[in-house]
């Protein structure tokens, strides 16, 4: 009999994985996507938790354990978790380290500015206005220059650093994952290969699903909290028309929120999107007596959830905001 349980074990599992790299992830989309490539062979850890917010995160130890015992880093890069540049250097010397928004192909957009996309919404939403003759366009024009001239681009040339809400960056990204694993783990190599071909698929379907989903809002009005949604945005052919928050993370002053008062009073939000990672008292003031609705857009997830789960669930509670009456 015990002869016979061994025969049916063998039959049933022709291979056992060796034990794969200890791979540390940043945030919980990244760990996602990780843990897909690496089901069978081993689990990844997750640096920043569930609730937290990546832009700022002071790591306790069993995070900082996990790093310094670390094969792997994943990380988005320096622009999302910049606190994160010396815990690596000091505490993850020997691993190796994948920077996600620096592989080739990635698509990277840059940080938006505020007044420049609050204009562009402007300048879209009375293109066919009638009532405007040639003069309110060529003076508008003017102030465009006046206030590229006087404010300048602070961010010129900096990279959002939100890029896993593009499918299309995932599965360059997934790739990558996969490449380094291989490399690192050659005895596994099947493994990784056969998850990467079920993930490429699985993301091929799921941008489909969404823009489907997306399509008949794509002129809808709608703002958020924090400007990390432009890579989702460009993906499927939506555009906030005004953030609170920059990509950067800094939270605005009293001027900035005065402004944004102004400009929602004349072009009004049907969606205002806050993420649970963040405090919206902020929103709540921008928008008060508004009549705005808001809803929370989840993009970073819990890490367990899977990626395509992560962005499907994220695509469907903006549409259910935006497609409410």
């Amino acid at each position: 009999m015990r002869r016979l349980l061994v025969l049916l074990c063998l039959v049933s599992f022709p291979a056992f994985a060796e034990e794969g790299p200890k791979v540390v992830a940043d945030i919980a989309p990244v760990r996602a996507l990780t843990a897909q490539l690496m089901e069978g062979v081993g689990s990844p850890s997750q640096i920043i938790p569930t609730g937290a917010s990546p832009h700022g995160y002071a790591m306790r130890p069993s995070e900082a354990r996990a790093l310094r015992n670390a094969d792997l880093v994943i990380w988005v890069g320096p622009g999302l978790t910049h606190w994160l540049e010396e815990p690596l250097d000091t505490l993850s010397g020997d691993a190796i380290r994948l920077t996600l928004m620096e592989v080739p192909q990635t698509q990277n957009l840059p940080i938006r500015d505020a007044t420049e996309l609050e204009e562009k919404h402007e300048e879209d939403h009375n293109h066919d206005d009638h009532d405007h003759g040639q003069k309110d366009h060529e003076d508008h024009a003017e102030h465009e220059e006046d206030d590229h001239a006087d404010h300048g681009h602070e961010h010129h040339g900096d990279i959002d650093p939100h890029g896993w809400l593009s499918p299309a960056n995932a599965q360059i990204w997934a790739q990558a994952i996969a490449d380094k694993l291989m490399q690192m783990d050659p005895e596994n190599a099947q493994i990784y290969t056969a998850n990467l071909e079920t993930l490429t698929v699985e993301l091929a379907l799921l941008e489909l699903e969404i823009r489907r989903l997306m399509e008949p809002h794509q002129n809808k009005s709608f703002i958020v909290l924090h400007d990390a949604f432009q890579y989702f945005e460009a993906t499927f052919g939506v555009t906030a028309q005004a953030f609170i928050i920059p990509g950067t993370g800094q939270t605005p002053g009293p001027a900035r929120l005065s402004t944004l008062r102004a400009h929602l009073s004349q072009n009004p939000a049907v969606c205002a999107f806050t993420a649970p990672q963040e405090n919206d008292a902020l929103m709540r003031t921008a928008l008060e007596g508004s009549g705005t609705r808001v809803a929370v857009l989840d993009a970073i997830g819990d890490g367990q959830t899977p990626y395509a789960a992560l962005i499907r669930k994220f695509a469907t509670d903006m549409a259910a905001c935006l497609a409410a009456e």
